[in-house]
């Protein structure tokens, strides 16, 4: 699963429907899909850090090109695919790829092909973020082995991944334990955060970027991928 930031421009004459296929094809792939729409060449709210951006504005050229330009200046590693429009010729696509992007390619309206491109973005960024492994059970973090978690401690970190470097306050992570807030009792989490935190410094010889918002909650201030 991977964070996506889908930039789309305000077009009054695309359908609805049109403008809602890519972020569906996506989302039912598992992927975390936030939308800022764009009027011309100006994003109508400020990026957020994501793992790939998807610049789905009608046509490469323009406003793609130069909302293309903002993203790669602002995030030298994010992944970006600029999609173009069927018309669109190689020299345009050629120029969208000199303007920041990893892929220019015609809008595709098929799942596998869209699926395609995402994996690959994905490949290229794996090595830049840290990332959880529900299943094995274990936490990666960039260009380090992995080191294997708990099932709580999985359900911790899973949190604070769908918060995206956010903080996650105390009752949501009860809930991500299974537990009521009500009857839950804090000492669990506190154990928690403190035994993950100690086995990652025995296991790497480093500190995890787990931040203690002391009342509030706990935030994980790197990017993190869940799979």
């Amino acid at each position: 699963m991977a964070n996506i930031l889908l930039i789309e421009e305000i077009q009054p004459s695309r359908p609805r429907r049109g403008r809602h296929v890519i972020r569906k094809l996506m989302e039912q792939q598992g992927h975390k899909v936030l939308s800022v729409m764009a009027d011309g060449e100006k994003l109508l709210m400020p990026t957020q850090d994501c793992d790939i951006a998807v610049v789905d504005v009608g046509q490469a050229s323009g406003t793609g090109y130069t909302v293309t330009e903002q993203l790669r200046a602002a995030h030298g590693s994010m992944g970006i695919l600029l999609l173009a429009g069927q018309e669109e010729t190689a020299a345009q696509r050629v120029i969208g790829l000199q303007r920041g992007a990893d892929f220019c390619e015609a809008r595709p309206e098929q799942t596998d092909l869209l699926n395609a491109y995402i994996d690959v973005l994905l490949r290229r960024v794996a090595s830049e973020v840290w990332r959880l492994d529900t299943k094995a059970r274990t936490l990666r973090a960039p260009r380090n082995d992995a080191v294997e978690i708990n099932v709580r401690e999985v359900a911790l970190l899973r949190a604070l991944a769908d918060s995206a470097r956010n903080v996650v306050d105390r009752p949501t992570i009860a809930h991500a334990f299974g537990a009521d807030w009500i009857s839950f009792d804090e000492r669990v989490l506190e154990k928690t955060v403190s035994r993950l935190r100690r086995k990652w410094r025995e296991s790497t010889l480093g500190d995890l970027p787990l931040r203690t918002l002391h009342g509030v909650g706990y935030c994980f201030t790197e990017a993190l991928q869940v799979h």
